[in-house]
């Protein structure tokens, strides 16, 4: 089997942390970091972790490139009343071990989600099932609390299991060494570095051979790297790497944008920003053309809404707040801080580029020219989550994504950024029953109707500072081939290496 080991002697301190060189068959690509929760896959919604766990995991429906729920493991689903849907499942298929994928493995992975793991985070996903039940080996009926037209998109975030594997092993023995249904199958789990070898049982019918997915968490060693070919995909670079590849012979990917970036306001809290007209006069403030143009490099559009305009239910009436700072100084008067004030905005972007750093250094020099003190405060991620999930924080706003994924589903960034959540830091009561509305009620009209009251009243009561879509970026080999990423997910069967 021919191996390659082009070496860039200038990078072999940065590199030292980089895999030997493998197999030519073998796609390499370089992240930030594996999920934290190893190969368990109940432990994270994030999107970074579920970069990792579709090589070698499935979940019942995915998203198509429209963005629409489209069949996995799930080929068809039937809403038959206003709290049941029947879903009929692929047929012929097993997990790598040899495990059936039958309707009983749904169901365990379901119990275990509502009952001894209900502490882990994609326990959430199932919130809504009342029940579950098997009408023939590969037919489900699910029965919900709520009326949940968007359940074929929840079904996309609930990865199955082989579930007499689980038992056997358990919750830690399955993160060291999980199986799945995917494209791959892991070979080793360890510290810095996941080999797979190809699953031929997969209904994910793979290209490649293996696949190695190898930790370097800093972005300008994951550019090091592809460029001394140590990887052929880096993960997560920046707008200000794309030149230097590009000079060099490699490409970039640039996935289209399921999440808008935002400094988070914490209004539960006493500071000025718990007054709508302080939170508008930092919206005014800021030149988000500036920013998207420079740092950004014109990759992505200022964002006008907590939506993406590649989300069907984005509202074109809405237009992004203009840059007036005689208006944000004019709102900042009124509301009784003529010469400003002084907050902290915590973030946690170590593993960005950048240019994530330089939006909110920028951020903050606009905002000085106003009067307003924004001190940047980074903090590591742990810190970070507890932040979200338990309240810690120590800032008044943080830097942080109206994200949609994995479900693709236009209300669920709200389920953090309103009152459902457990620490709140946004809580608008107004919309709580109108957020309730518009998940639950199977009119579309009616739907589109409330998610854009929602997005309007989120954007002109400045529930956050409003910044722009994300901006993903991979850097490429041009050996590669098959790379893409539907609604952030590596579609892992099509990678291959030309020769």
């Amino acid at each position: 089997m021919k191996t390659t080991c082009r070496l860039a002697l200038a990078l072999a301190v940065a590199l030292a942390a980089a895999p030997p060189c493998v197999a030519a068959d073998t796609v390499r690509l370089g992240f930030a970091s594996l999920p934290p929760g190893n190969g368990n896959p109940f432990t994270s919604t994030a999107r970074t972790s579920w970069y990792t766990w579709r090589a070698y995991l499935d979940t019942l429906t995915q998203l198509g490139p429209d963005g629409a729920p489209a069949p996995a493991l799930a080929v068809s689903w039937k809403n038959t009343g206003p709290h049941t849907w029947t879903v009929a499942l692929r047929p012929e298929t097993a997990f790598a071990n040899g495990e059936p994928i039958n309707a009983e493995a749904v169901i365990a992975v379901i119990a275990y989600l509502k009952g001894a793991g209900r502490q882990e985070q994609i326990a959430r996903e199932v919130e809504n099932v009342a029940g579950i039940r098997a009408l023939d080996s590969l037919t489900l009926e699910i029965t919900t609390t709520q009326p949940d037209p968007m359940l074929a998109r929840s079904m996309a975030a609930w990865p199955i299991v082989p579930p007499a594997y689980w038992a056997k092993v358990g919750r830690d023995g399955f993160a060291l060494a999980p199986v799945g249904s995917g494209s791959f199958a892991v070979e080793a789990w360890e510290k810095t570095r996941l080999k797979l070898k190809a699953n031929p049982a997969s209904w994910r019918k793979p290209k490649a051979e293996r696949v190695e997915i190898v930790v370097l968490p800093e972005t300008s060693t994951r550019v090091q790297a592809l460029m001394a070919n140590r990887i052929d995909i880096a993960s997560e670079i920046g707008p200000e790497d794309i030149e230097v590849l590009e000079a060099a012979g490699f490409t970039y990917y640039q996935r289209p944008a399921t999440a808008i970036e935002v400094i988070a306001f914490n209004t539960l809290i006493d500071s000025p920003l718990k007054d709508v007209r302080v939170r508008q006069a930092l919206n005014y403030a800021v030149d988000r053309q500036v920013i998207a143009d420079t740092l950004m490099r014109g990759l992505v559009p200022l964002a006008s809404q907590m939506a993406t305009r590649a989300n069907p239910e984005y509202d074109p009436s809405l237009t992004p707040y203009a840059y007036d700072p005689a208006k944000a100084r004019a709102l900042l008067a009124e509301a009784g801080y003529p010469t400003g004030f002084a907050f902290v905005t915590e973030i946690s972007g170590g593993t960005a580029g950048s240019h994530y750093t330089g939006m909110f250094q920028k951020v903050a020099d606009d905002l000085s020219k106003v009067g307003v003190k924004m001190e940047i405060r980074p903090i590591p991620w742990t810190q970070y989550v507890r932040g979200v999930q338990q309240g810690e924080w120590k800032s008044q706003a943080f830097g942080f994504e109206y994200e949609t994924m994995p479900t693709g589903e236009t209300l669920r960034p709200f389920r953090l950024h309103s009152c459902a959540w457990s620490h709140p830091w946004y809580c608008d009561a107004s919309l709580t029953p109108v957020i309730a509305e518009a998940k639950t009620t199977f009119d579309p009209r009616r739907r589109r109707e409330l998610v854009h009251r929602i997005l309007r009243e989120y954007r002109d009561k400045a529930a956050a500072l409003i910044l722009m879509e994300s901006v993903g970026l991979d850097g490429l080999s041009p050996k590669v081939r098959g790379y893409s990423q539907i609604n952030n997910i590596i579609p892992y069967q099509d990678l291959s290496i030309a020769p």
